[in-house]
């Protein structure tokens, strides 16, 4: 069964249904999950205003608190290093355990501009784990 997700955008439906993709369902905070070259998970949430955010887990946060912070601040520079050509930007989880990967997309995207903005974010996933040394 193909779902339709015209609540969440009808950009993102026409996204799926170009692309035939089968989801089982939507999450119970309003995200879809998407799963690229079987290994990037990219969860598609809605966003204020009608965008949507990209949003994947890069890394855990060690449970040591120096060791945190140095991945952290390994964050903060890969970051400042990446923003005048990337987007993305590396966050805090909600519950301060992770560090994810976002990106806002505009309400007024089309479906060739969120196919080619998943696929740079997919890129942007890739070299964030390299950068972050995730195997």
């Amino acid at each position: 069964m193909i779902l339709k997700f015209k609540n969440l955008s009808p950009m993102l439906d026409s996204y799926f249904s170009r692309n035939q993709l089968l989801v089982q369902r939507a999450r119970i905070d309003g995200a879809v999950v998407v799963v690229v070259d079987v290994r990037y998970r990219v969860f598609i949430r809605p966003a204020p205003h009608g965008d949507l955010v990209l949003e994947s887990k890069l890394i855990s946060l060690p449970s040591k608190i120096n060791e945190a912070d140095e991945l952290i601040g390994l964050c903060l520079m890969g970051s400042w290093v990446r923003m005048l050509e990337f987007a993305e930007v590396p966050v805090l989880s909600e519950n301060q355990e992770e560090i994810m990967l976002q990106y806002r997309v505009s309400m007024d995207a089309t479906v060739e501009d969120f196919e080619m903005v998943l696929g740079q974010f997919v890129n942007s996933l890739a070299e964030w784990h390299r950068i972050l040394r995730v195997i």
